[in-house]
């Protein structure tokens, strides 16, 4: 008697089958991907990659503005008279952007005269990015 074994991906299942004669038998079988093959396989960066990027690439764009601009402000704008409660610091947005450049190896006035490139700003983001992502 004649087998026919052929197999088929449906969505992330497999199917293998077995014709035999007029009766199909199915095995199925779950297959586990997990994310981290799933973003090697799409070329795709993290969640955190891309999110760093873009605060790269917001930061660059806020540096580059005139100084009169209310974003440009806002970076060192400090709350005269202001005591923080007790408890754990929350996190800001200059604080998370802060360690991103640590990480990146840059401090923030090396940033500043960074930014002011903005080709070189650019491929410098994308260079940290792409290294943190290997």
């Amino acid at each position: 008697m004649y087998y026919c074994i052929y197999d088929c991906k449906v969505h992330n299942y497999i199917y293998y089958g077995v014709n035999k004669g007029s009766k199909l038998l199915l095995l199925l079988i779950r297959t586990l991907i997990t994310t981290v093959e799933v973003r090697t396989r799409t070329g795709q960066q993290t969640m955190d990659n891309t999110l760093r990027e873009r605060r790269f690439r917001w930061l660059g764009h806020v540096f580059r503005m005139d100084h009169q601009r209310i974003p440009q402000q806002a970076l060192y704008w400090q709350v005269p008279g202001y005591k923080r409660g007790p408890g754990r610091l929350r996190a800001n947005w200059r604080g998370v952007v802060s360690k991103d450049l640590r990480k990146m190896g840059f401090t923030w006035e090396e940033a500043e005269v960074a930014a002011l490139d903005r080709h070189g700003w650019r491929r410098s983001v994308a260079q940290c990015v792409q290294l943190d992502a290997g």
